[in-house]
C-alpha cells in the first residue's frame, strides 16, 4: 500500500504511517514550495500590558495550587500555552491562559463556548469524530496585574503531525453536530496523542528548561515541544484537531476575515457570506501540500506594486479552476475590488491556464504523481480533490460527504487488510 493512502487510511482507523512528500524545487510558474503559513505571533513586550497575556514563570501556580507551571509549550495571538502538573488528578496537563481582553475586552472569543458544546455533545451522541478534537477538562479565572484571565485545561499533546493525516472524522462531528467552523485548519493544529505517558517526567528529568536568561533578572521561559514517537513506529495512533482561539459558530462569526492566506478560500476574499466550506477548503489545500510538496495558492505581491497578494491568489485558483461564476461574483462585498464587470481580474489580465490533473499528475518534478499511486487510481484521486476545491462553495463536498468518497472507501478498505 503507499505512504500516500497509508497516511489517508489512517485519517479513519486512528493509525499512520510516515509519508515523504517529493523534494520541491524554486518556484515554477505561480506554484510555491512549501513555506509557513503565516508568521507566528511574536510575544512582544507590549502584549503584555493591560488587557494582554498573564506573565508566567516555571513553578507559578494556579486555581489555588492546583496546577504547577512546568514548562511553556506555546503562544499564539490571543494565549500562552504551559505544560503542569495537576496536583488532583495527578497527572500532567496543557493550561492555556488567554488574554484579560479575549473576554469582557475588544475581542470577546468563542473558545470557551465552543468548548463546552464540545462537550456537551459529546455526551450526548456517539460521533467517531468526537474523539478527534480536543476537549475540555477543567476551566477558571486567573487573576492578575493585566486583567482577568480565562484559563483551559486540556490533555497534553505531542507534536503535530506536518502533513501526515487529515481529520475529516473530526471536521464532520465539528460541522454536523455542533455547528462550529474552526476557522485555522493547519498542520500545528493537528496534534498526537502522547501514547506512552513516562515520555514527560523522563523529559523533565534529563532536558533543562529553554529561557532567555537575557530578558531581566528573571530567565523568561521559551517554547518547548515535546517528544513524540516517529509515526511510523506507533501502533495506536490518536490525532486530534485542537486551537479553537478563532474558531466560530455557523450562525455567528467571530470575523468574517478567517484562515492563513495560503488556505483561504475564495469566498472569504471576496466577501461571500461562508460556512463549513472554508474549513473544506483548507482540506483541499493541504491535501495538495501533502501530494505534491507545493502551495498551489500562497499568493504573492507584485515587487512593482501592480497587484496585491489578493489578486494573486486568486489568479491562480482560477488558472487551475476557471472563471468565478457571475452568481457567485454578485455575492461578494469587496468583488469590485477585483474583478471588473465581466468578471475579468482588475489588475492580471493575462493568465496562464492549467489543470488540476497537469499539476497532480504532469510530466516534471514537482507536478509528479507519488510513485506508488497506480496510474488508475490517479483520476479517483483528481475527483477527490475537486469535490474540495469548488470554487463555489455550494458545490464542495461536506466532511461526511468526503468520507463516504470512492478513494476514502479504497483507502480504508486496504487499512483494514494491512493492519
Amino acid at each position: 500500500m503507499s505512504f500516500l493512502r497509508a497516511a489517508f487510511t489512517r485519517i479513519l482507523s486512528g493509525v499512520s504511517k510516515r509519508y515523504t512528500a517529493p523534494p520541491a524545487p524554486a518556484s515554477l510558474g505561480r506554484v510555491t514550495p512549501p513555506q509557513p503559513h503565516r508568521q507566528p505571533v511574536l510575544e512582544e513586550l507590549d502584549h503584555y500590558g493591560p488587557g494582554g497575556f498573564h506573565r508566567v514563570r516555571l513553578g507559578d501556580t494556579f486555581h489555588d495550587g492546583q496546577y504547577t507551571i512546568l514548562r511553556k509549550l506555546g503562544y499564539g495571538q490571543y494565549s500562552t500555552v504551559w505544560l503542569a502538573r495537576d496536583s488532583i488528578r495527578q497527572k500532567y496537563i496543557a493550561l492555556k491562559v488567554l488574554r484579560a481582553d479575549c473576554y469582557g475586552g475588544k475581542h470577546d472569543i468563542f473558545e470557551k463556548e465552543i468548548l463546552e458544546r464540545i462537550s456537551e455533545v459529546s455526551k450526548q451522541r456517539h460521533h467517531q469524530g468526537a474523539k478527534h478534537v480536543s476537549h475540555l477538562l477543567d476551566d477558571f479565572m486567573h487573576s492578575g496585574p493585566n486583567g482577568e484571565h480565562v484559563c483551559l485545561v486540556f490533555d497534553v499533546l505531542g507534536h503535530h503531525l506536518g502533513f501526515q493525516t487529515i481529520q475529516f472524522l473530526g471536521l464532520d462531528f465539528l460541522h454536523r453536530d455542533c455547528g462550529i467552523i474552526h476557522t485555522d485548519l493547519k498542520p500545528t493544529n493537528i496534534l498526537l496523542e502522547l501514547d506512552d505517558p513516562s515520555a514527560i517526567p523522563k523529559y523533565l528529568s534529563e532536558v533543562p528548561a529553554r529561557t532567555d536568561s537575557q530578558s531581566d533578572d528573571v530567565p523568561r521561559p521559551l517554547r518547548e515541544v515535546l517528544p513524540t514517537s516517529l509515526v511510523s513506529e506507533t501502533k495506536h495512533l490518536h490525532v486530534r484537531l485542537i486551537d479553537f482561539g478563532v474558531g466560530s459558530w455557523r450562525e455567528r462569526h467571530l470575523s468574517e476575515f478567517i484562515q492563513s492566506q495560503a488556505l483561504r478560500a475564495p469566498e472569504v476574499t471576496i466577501g461571500v457570506p461562508w460556512d463549513t466550506g472554508v474549513d473544506i477548503w483548507s482540506l483541499g489545500c493541504l491535501v495538495i501540500e501533502l501530494v505534491q510538496g507545493i502551495i498551489l495558492f500562497s499568493g504573492q505581491a507584485s515587487t512593482k506594486g501592480t497587484w496585491t497578494a489578493d489578486d494573486d491568489r486568486l489568479a491562480r485558483i482560477i488558472e487551475v479552476f476557471g472563471p468565478f461564476p457571475p452568481h457567485f461574483l454578485e455575492k461578494g462585498q469587496h468583488t469590485g475590488q477585483f474583478f471588473d464587470d465581466k468578471g475579468n481580474l482588475l489588475r492580471i489580465p493575462y493568465l496562464k491556464p492549467t489543470t488540476l490533473e497537469r499539476l497532480v499528475n504532469g510530466k516534471t518534478m514537482p507536478f509528479l504523481k507519488p510513485i506508488d499511486m497506480p496510474d488508475a487510481e490517479v483520476p479517483i484521486y483528481i475527483d477527490f480533490l475537486k469535490g474540495m476545491l469548488e470554487i463555489d462553495p455550494e458545490k464542495r463536498k461536506s466532511a461526511a460527504e468526503l468520507l463516504e468518497h470512492e478513494w476514502i472507501r479504497s483507502v480504508e478498505l486496504s487499512a483494514t487488510k494491512t493492519d
